[in-house]
C-alpha cells in the first residue's frame, strides 16, 4: 500500500496538523492518568431527610402551585416524595413542571452570580417580600434556599 501524497499541503497546515496530533496524545494521556486515578467515595443522599424538607416547603401556605400539585399527588398515594426527591416519580408531569420552575429560578441565581451577585447578595435579593397590600402572599417566582 502506498502513501498518500501531501506535497500539496503547506508548512502552515503541517505545523497545525502537528499541534493537533500533540493535544490529542495529551488528551489521550491524560484520560489514562484519569482512569487510574481513584475517585473519593460519593457519600449516601438522604433522600429521606430531602423529602422530608420537600413535604414541609409543600405545606406551607404560599407554596408554588408546582408543589401544591405533587402534594395532591402524594396524598392521593400515586407516589412518595422520596420519589420526588430520588427520582424515581421523574417520568410524571407535575414532577416535570416542577422540576422546570426550578430550573427557571436556578438561571435567575446564575444570572445574578453572572452580573457579580454574591452568593448571600442573592438570597438578600431573592427573599420573598411581603407588600403592605397583599397580607402573607410570597411571591411563588421568587427563588429561595428553603423552597424546593
Amino acid at each position: 500500500m502506498t502513501a498518500p501524497n501531501d506535497s500539496w499541503k503547506t508548512p502552515e497546515l503541517r505545523a497545525a496538523e502537528a499541534q493537533v496530533d500533540a493535544r490529542f496524545k495529551e488528551a489521550r494521556d491524560l484520560a489514562n492518568r484519569l482512569k487510574e486515578t481513584p475517585l473519593p467515595p460519593v457519600p449516601p443522599v438522604d433522600f429521606k431527610a430531602i423529602a422530608q424538607q420537600v413535604e414541609r416547603a409543600a405545606q406551607e401556605r404560599d407554596a408554588p402551585e408546582q408543589l401544591k400539585a405533587l402534594k395532591r399527588k402524594v396524598d392521593a398515594g400515586e407516589f412518595t416524595w422520596e420519589d420526588v426527591v430520588s427520582g424515581k416519580a421523574a417520568q410524571d408531569p407535575d414532577v416535570q413542571a416542577a422540576q422546570q420552575e426550578n430550573v427557571k429560578k436556578m438561571k435567575q441565581a446564575f444570572q445574578m452570580l453572572q452580573e457579580g451577585m454574591t452568593a448571600d447578595e442573592i438570597m438578600e435579593a431573592q427573599r420573598p417580600r411581603r407588600g403592605p397590600d397583599d397580607g402573607d402572599a410570597l411571591d411563588p417566582d421568587i427563588f429561595t434556599e428553603d423552597k424546593w
